[in-house]
């Protein structure tokens, strides 16, 4: 009888612990957010801020979160089985060849920066020029992050994902220090949000250098060798083209929806649609990060092992676990975001720069992204799938194809709906992109119990009926009275007032959702709550 690795179970369980260490990151994601909208609001040195920041961001995201990990942790397990001494010198290769790339990558973006931007972007010169010196500074941050990737895929290949998990904390930290401890000297916006720019490179260097020590301090940090020769370079770049091609037609989508943002906000001047879609982004970024990132990372070491020993037969019913598990905690986020969405603006947002008229246009893509939230998890985890096969062409082509017909919905609707289409068209997009996921993995003999899956999503909707009915009565119908009487009767301010009747809302929402999921026996439910019971029950 073959032992089990652990399974979709184990999979579940670890991406928890993971997704506990997330949700404290995005939490503080949330406080600097609500820093950055009411020290820049949607104004014009917001919007420099954001798309300077996006550059940088696009590429942290297509290999830090991605592309680059994701490609190097097959490679870095071959070459363990080796012994560790050839994992550490492929490591160390690996990372001496991206730091020669990256350099040269920052240098050519420094170079050519001010010729380019300023086009792209449009508006006014004083505006271009902003984006320009921004991104000069930020644009390192791809060093740092990238380089913090390869660390971090040691540590998780290991089942390590505390301290890698950190990364996001240090440079949340790294904002409200500059926030709380440095704005209060400096009262001019422009040199505040270079205060800023220059306090998040500094904090992406101290995540590198966290990353670095940690894997060293448990024996497997990379020996350092510049060798072009090295087999592990052509291979691991080899899966990383395609992979890298592949995400970043989603990163440079993201991209095109801000210049086509760019070009809504320049042809109706005050409407701040590249703000606006920014944090309705972020705030949808809050359960796909949580959830989506959590079971894509602990998902791939466990189809790796499967995979490296012998256990195929276990490879359909893991994806298919794992696919549940995302819709039974996605499904509900996706709901209350939808429901909820201008009462979440108001709460995080709200105060400062920040007013009414922000919240509204922040509210229609919120409300247009919160579709997808499902959607963009699974597609996290089954691109995961495919990388455990070693197949980066095939997510490519996929993703092509998502990124092509997000731009034709863009550009199609964006008359009609302004900045809202761009998020309508994100939606659309990775509904596509996870049906064509699923379809193809039949190439890797993967037969997805999808009857299964169904079933288990169908045996939700009781839980999900009862959380749906909850919310739209406590935002229709309990928001507006209990909003009038915090801030009339008990002088409350606006933004207090939307957070009381934010938590009023979510946590019966909350208890409905588990409780009615428990009642019906749902297996995700046992997943999260079972340890919390069985102590409970010990106790008792």
């Amino acid at each position: 009888m073959t032992k089990q690795s652990g399974g979709s179970v184990s999979s579940a369980r670890r991406s928890l612990a993971l997704s506990f260490y997330t949700f404290l990151s995005r939490i503080l994601g949330l406080v600097r957010d609500h820093f950055m909208a009411v020290s820049f609001g949607t104004g014009m040195v917001a919007s420099a801020f954001s798309v300077a920041y996006r550059l940088p961001n696009m590429f942290r995201n297509l290999l830090a979160e991605g592309t680059l990990s994701q490609s190097f942790m097959p490679i870095f397990s071959e070459y363990e089985k080796m012994g560790v001494m050839e994992a550490r010198v492929m490591a160390g290769t690996v990372l001496s060849f991206l730091f020669l790339c990256l350099s040269l990558f920052v240098a050519l973006f420094w170079f050519f920066a001010a010729g380019f931007l300023p086009a792209l972007v449009g508006g006014s010169p004083e505006y271009g020029n902003l984006v320009v010196e921004l991104s000069l500074v930020l644009f390192f941050l791809i060093m740092t992050a990238s380089l913090s990737s390869i660390f971090m895929s040691i540590s998780n290949s290991h089942h390590n994902y505390f301290v890698p998990s950190l990364s996001p904390i240090i440079l949340n930290f790294s904002y409200l220090i500059v926030f709380i401890f440095v704005f209060p000297f400096y009262h001019e916006i422009r040199d505040k949000v270079f205060l800023l720019a220059y306090g998040i490179v500094t904090g992406g260097v101290v995540q590198l250098l966290v990353q670095g020590w940690y894997v060293y301090q448990n024996g497997f940090g990379p020996i350092f060798r510049l060798n072009l020769k090295h087999p592990a370079i052509r291979k691991i770049f080899k899966l990383m083209l395609p992979a890298a091609l592949g995400g970043s037609f989603y990163q440079i989508g993201l991209l095109v929806d801000i210049f086509l943002a760019n070009y809504i906000q320049n042809q109706n001047p005050g409407l701040g649609a590249v703000v606006s879609l920014d944090y309705a982004q972020r705030l949808v970024q809050l359960p796909t990060g949580i959830i989506g990132v959590a079971l894509a990372t602990t998902i791939l070491p466990s189809l790796l092992k499967d995979l490296r020993e012998g256990r195929e037969e276990n490879v359909p019913k893991e994806i298919a676990d794992v696919l549940s598990f995302a819709f039974f905690l996605t499904l509900p986020a996706s709901i209350g975001l939808a429901v909820l969405g201008e009462t979440v603006l108001d709460s995080i947002y709200f105060g400062g720069r920040w007013d009414h008229l922000a919240t509204i246009t922040a509210f229609y893509p919120l409300v247009f992204y919160s579709f997808a939230i499902p959607f963009y998890s699974i597609n996290k985890v089954l691109v995961s799938s495919y990388y455990a096969f070693s197949d980066t062409k095939t997510p490519l082509r996929i993703q092509l194809v998502s990124f092509f017909l997000s731009v034709v919905v863009s550009i199609s609707l964006m008359y009609f709906l302004k900045h809202s289409a761009i998020a309508l068209a994100s939606a659309l997009s990775a509904f596509v992109t996870s049906l064509f996921l699923l379809f193809y993995l039949k190439s890797h003999q993967v037969k997805i119990p999808f009857l299964t899956v169904w079933r288990r999503v169908i045996q939700m909707v009781p839980a999900l009926f009862g959380l749906l009915v909850w919310l739209l009565i406590s935002e229709w119908f309990g928001k507006p009275f209990l909003l009038n009487y915090l801030t009339n009767d008990w002088g409350l301010g606006f933004a207090n007032g939307s957070r009381i009747c934010l938590v009023v809302s979510i946590l019966p929402a909350v208890m409905i959702y588990f409780v009615t999921a428990s009642v019906t026996k749902i297996p995700e439910s046992e997943i999260i709550l079972g340890r919390f019971l069985r102590r409970f029950r010990k106790k008792s």
